[in-house]
């Protein structure tokens, strides 16, 4: 019979778009090479607007001023777009350990194994997927087009035109800088939801779980780590939308309050994101819950009856030595391991693990409210923690 946790094939190898990646240099093998790919998307996304910048500006210091104070372009493609790629090999490796994990955990038996070997090869199809790619790429660019049509020009920032047209550094952002960043992303969407679908798939095997597992949510609960796997996914997001907001508050003076919906949204989207493809196995661990009940419950029942007719119904026969029986730690030993049944969770992830991925998403925010409060504010609260 094959075993996915002993062949060498990944079911989350390196896509999504090796394709693209392999022809702007990007693509290797995951955890290999990465500082490089990334160092790389600087080389095409960041350095060539620079260069356009200087070369055009002229000498002309409100032109340098706008494009270097934007913080939303610097945050995107010097910060975001290489963090896209450097966090692929935190993320994937946990992917697939938490897809072998079914398998070595003995949580997917018999026939059922070919079945997922089957989700797992179409998983590693889709995530390589040339025809994905394509459309992906002609999506973006689909986009951005639109973009140039019909977004008006006072929403693009100041730098993006020189001499009453479209600069050179506007142009490369425009055309390569933006649909760069955008593909990265759409292929984290792209990784989000074939995840979501293998989950979902595997999650209507008979899985073999067991209600009074001690991790509280039938041993599903290795599942956990994919929230920490993507919390480098969620912390570019927070810088990206970060950026956009520090220009809000640079250059248009936005006050704290106007942002807290932006903030609302991310934090919801991101957990969503996340959280979401992993509510796929509510269903199971339910169904676990209310048989485990039954089951757990009769047979506590049942010793808890023998337990009190043979000491509490003839007490008298036995002496102090009877605390030492090995009926009393049998019996406590079987309530503790019912408690556990009574106690299981219907998710397969912790609350904290949920505020963990909060606290990273927003963690870029904190330069933003600096900025946001004036400096001699700061000084003042300082001052009274201190005097």
């Amino acid at each position: 019979m094959v075993d996915i946790s002993k062949t060498p094939d990944r079911v989350f190898e390196t896509g999504p778009f090796p394709h693209f990646q392999r022809a702007l240099g990007l693509f290797r093998p995951v955890g290999v090479n990465v500082l490089t790919r990334a160092v790389v998307c600087i080389v095409i996304g960041w350095v060539p607007l620079v260069l356009f910048v200087l070369l055009q500006s002229g000498g002309n210091t409100s032109f340098l001023y706008a494009f270097f104070t934007d913080f939303a372009v610097h945050a995107r493609s010097l910060v975001a777009a290489p963090l896209f790629i450097l966090s692929e090999s935190l993320c994937l490796n946990a992917l697939e350990k938490i897809a072998r994990h079914f398998i070595t955990a003995g949580l997917i038996e018999g026939d059922e194994r070919l079945r997922f070997k089957a989700y797992a090869d179409s998983t590693r199809r889709l995530n390589n997927s040339p025809a994905v790619e394509v459309l992906c790429i002609a999506a973006v660019y689909v986009i951005v087009v639109g973009f140039v049509t019909y977004v008006p020009r006072d929403v693009y920032p100041e730098w993006f035109f020189v001499d009453g047209g479209m600069s050179l550094a506007g142009r490369w952002a425009m055309f390569v800088s933006a649909p760069l960043l955008l593909i990265l992303f759409f292929s984290w969407l792209w990784r989000i939801l074939i995840w979501g679908r293998f989950l979902f798939r595997t999650s209507r095997l008979h899985l073999r779980l067991i209600a009074a597992h001690p991790d509280g949510a039938c041993g599903l609960r290795f599942l956990n780590s994919a929230i920490f796997a993507f919390m480098p996914f969620a912390f570019t997001l927070g810088i990206i939308v970060a950026g956009t907001v520090a220009n809000r508050v640079a250059h248009q003076r936005a006050s704290l309050d106007r942002i807290e919906m932006t903030l609302l949204g991310l934090a919801v989207f991101v957990v969503l994101l996340v959280a979401g493809p992993l509510m796929v196995f509510v269903f199971n661990l339910h169904a676990e819950k209310i048989v485990g009940t039954f089951r757990y419950g009769l047979l506590s029942q049942r010793v808890g009856r023998d337990f009190e007719e043979k000491w509490l119904e003839n007490y008298d026969k036995y002496g102090p030595e009877a605390l030492q029986a090995t009926d009393f730690s049998a019996t406590t030993d079987l309530y503790g391991i019912a408690s556990n049944v009574q106690n299981m969770s219907h998710f397969p992830f912790e609350v904290r693990a949920l505020i963990a991925l909060l606290v990273v998403t927003l963690l870029p925010f904190i330069p933003v409210a600096l900025m946001a409060i004036p400096f001699k504010v700061i000084l003042k609260e300082a001052a009274s923690l201190l005097l």
